[in-house]
């Protein structure tokens, strides 16, 4: 085969490629149903540092009051309300009153934005509840496509196209259940410098076993944008919660 028509094959099937990136890269659907799995453009996934066990109760005392924060610089994610329309969908009915309430679920979104060697899923995890975010390796892949005469310009061209772009959301959570004879007793160590810590106890809750934990969701896709990413990752957070019910 002539240089000629090498370099007419590898036009058309650079062609080809660009013409099927172009079709993967559009909004991608902005709810999903189960961790893990691929939604539109993106691929899913969410964790818990730990399990949480809750005692089975009657339907009348399915009886949840949320509060949360958010402390990241993504604002504006509704996040309380998929959390209440998750757990309504389950049986359990929500109330701004936590006198009446046979749990209390409290949470702080602490982080969401791009993955990255600073800011990645397992370091994340690794820091439990309050811990810090930082740490850990995340892999953001880029393709490129080399051949013939052509390749340097089409590695480049591909290479831009095909990148990978990974965002994660890191919620802290405290979930509460009435339990009649329960005590639970709460200590916070503060650093002072170095090697040297500060301890202060704030007392005992009588009638309450309380749970920590952190969730840590994950969405990556080809030319995947903060925008339709953000309303994934809460959905898949939301569902990871109220699984726990």
């Amino acid at each position: 085969m002539s240089y000629n028509s090498m370099r007419a094959v590898s036009v058309i099937a650079l062609g080809a490629l660009l013409a099927g990136c172009a079709t993967a890269t559009g909004p991608a659907p902005q709810t999903t149903s189960s961790s893990g799995l691929s939604a539109g453009n993106m691929h899913l996934s969410a964790q818990m540092s730990s399990s949480i066990f809750l005692q089975p109760v009657g339907p009348s005392k399915k009886v949840v009051f949320v509060q949360g924060h958010n402390t990241s610089s993504a604002q504006g994610l509704r996040f309380g309300q998929l959390i209440q329309q998750r757990l309504v969908a389950k049986g359990y009915r929500i109330t701004n009153n936590p006198r009446y309430a046979h749990y209390m679920l409290l949470y702080n979104i602490r982080y969401v934005g791009k993955a990255s060697s600073s800011h990645a899923a397992a370091g994340a995890l690794a820091g439990g509840f309050g811990g810090a975010i930082l740490g850990g390796v995340a892999g953001n892949g880029n393709g490129a496509f080399v051949g013939g005469g052509l390749g340097a310009l089409a590695g480049g061209i591909i290479g831009a196209i095909m990148s990978s772009n990974h965002y994660m959301m890191v919620v802290d959570i405290q979930l509460e259940q009435r339990q009649k004879g329960a005590y639970t007793s709460t200590n916070t160590y503060a650093a002072q410098g170095t090697a040297s810590t500060l301890s202060s106890s704030a007392g005992g809750i009588n009638g309450w076993l309380i749970y920590r934990d952190r969730i840590v969701a994950q969405a990556s896709g080809l030319r995947l944008r903060f925008s339709y990413a953000t309303p994934a990752l809460s959905q898949e957070v939301a569902g990871e919660l109220a699984g726990i019910f």
